[in-house]
């Protein structure tokens, strides 16, 4: 899909958010989805999903800026969140961070670390090799790290209360 596509479904997706009071964090297509991330102060519910996706729906049928067959999904931005956007850079001040640099960008193309300043003209992150700063235009891809916690060790609790039931009987 053509980035003046996108640009034409996010003219007429930008509205549609404002009337629900959700933010359009990202439009993408690919392998013929067509992916609207939409997300709202205090987290998104199911009801709100549902109706961003037939409000979409009904303007893509309406309006036709998609060529061709694909399949529609609106989703939420999920526990690791895409930064796009200035805004999205300043809110995620203090968390981990994996960014991907433009080609053309000297030093490692692949950041990670703390992301530590973002203002109108790039971001700041303190990596362990050292803090490292960005121009907006420097950067191809960016998302928050979420780590999830220690994995359960296999046979704990459960295990134990087998054995419980088992020294009773």
């Amino acid at each position: 899909m053509s980035n003046d596509t996108i640009n034409a479904v996010e003219r007429h997706v930008t509205p549609i958010a404002d009337d629900f009071g959700v933010e359009l964090v990202d439009i993408e297509f690919n392998n013929g989805v067509l992916k609207v991330v939409i997300d709202e102060e205090g987290g998104l519910n199911s009801q709100t999903l549902v109706d961003m996706t037939k409000a979409i729906s009904r303007m893509i049928d309406a309006e036709d800026p998609v060529p061709g067959k694909f399949t529609l999904e609106v989703t939420s931005p999920g526990v690791e969140r895409p930064l796009k956007k200035p805004a999205h850079f300043q809110r995620a001040i203090g968390a981990e961070v994996s960014v991907k640099t433009e080609p053309d960008v000297e030093g490692e193309r692949r950041i990670e670390g703390v992301l530590a300043e973002a203002n109108a003209e790039g971001i700041r992150i303190a990596a362990e090799v050292g803090d490292r700063s960005l121009r907006y235009g420097e950067i191809r891809t960016a998302r928050t790290v979420f780590h999830w916690g220690p994995a359960p060790k296999p046979g704990g609790k459960e295990k134990n209360h087998k054995k419980k039931e088992s020294a009773s009987t």
